[in-house]
């Protein structure tokens, strides 16, 4: 029997998975949990042979997930989100389903993890997951170019450079350009540590501006900046982010 567990922020993609493996007779669901750090505590405790786990999640996504554990079961990836780093998933090693999977893809996936369950030891796999997981760590001097999403069935792709600024709305984050606004899925602490600090600075917790799009910057006192961009939205910081603040933008 493969002990298994499943770690998604979405109630509905949860229960269909769960009715998606109920025809297998060797997978058992022995638990599920709403988010990465609910997730982390469900694979320490129950020690799961295999673990289907969203990638982006709010508070902790899917990479957040691995690199806190000690031990890494089998994993299985899911998103809804076709991102370019997908991409490096498609080998042996482990597998992902892009949301909505069908039945089929699905029973595809769990005979990879039968083969390598039946081939691998736990150490071995823990190793090339770590390994892994080194590929999608930022190199110093390499940040994220750009953001990809689906419209209306197409992918679109939108440039970080051409995003005047972003703010947080619930799990997602509005990607504000000239053209129109978008909506992409991701927290947004993770989000800042993967934009170059040279030309994004997060003011408040809930925004992070395009240091380009800066055309007045003043200070109002109660260590509170106030920001006017080029396109004339005003914004004021957090007190909490005064120093941050003062660091990045000495040229203002």
């Amino acid at each position: 029997m493969i002990r298994s567990v499943i770690i998604d922020d979405e109630f509905l993609a949860r229960e269909r998975l769960k009715k998606l493996l109920d025809d297998q007779e060797d997978i058992e669901i022995i638990g599920e949990a709403k988010n990465g750090k609910l997730g982390v505590e469900l694979i320490q405790n129950k020690a799961p042979d295999l673990v289907f786990l969203d990638i982006q999640m709010p508070d902790l996504d899917g990479f957040g997930v691995i690199n806190r554990l000690n031990k890494v079961p089998h994993i299985v990836f899911t998103t809804a989100y076709d991102h370019y780093a997908l991409k490096a998933f498609d080998i042996h090693a482990l597998d992902y389903l892009l949301k909505p999977f069908d039945e089929s893809r699905l029973n595809d996936t769990l005979k990879l993890v039968r083969d390598r369950m039946s081939t691998e030891k736990s150490s071995q796999l823990a190793s090339q997951m770590k390994s892994l997981l080194k590929t999608f760590d930022t190199p110093t001097g390499q940040f994220r170019k750009s953001f990809i999403m689906k419209e209306r069935g197409f992918e679109v792709e939108i440039y970080v450079d051409d995003v005047i600024y972003m703010e947080a709305q619930g799990n997602y984050v509005k990607l504000c350009t000239e053209q129109k606004d978008y909506l992409f899925r991701i927290g947004m602490n993770i989000l800042e540590s993967e934009l170059n600090p040279q030309h994004f600075l997060r003011i408040h917790r809930t925004y992070i501006l395009n240091k380009h799009w800066i055309a007045k910057q003043t200070y109002q006192g109660n260590n509170e900046f106030k920001f006017v961009l080029k396109n004339d939205f005003e914004v004021s910081s957090s007190r909490s982010f005064k120093k941050h603040i003062a660091e990045q933008t000495s040229d203002h």
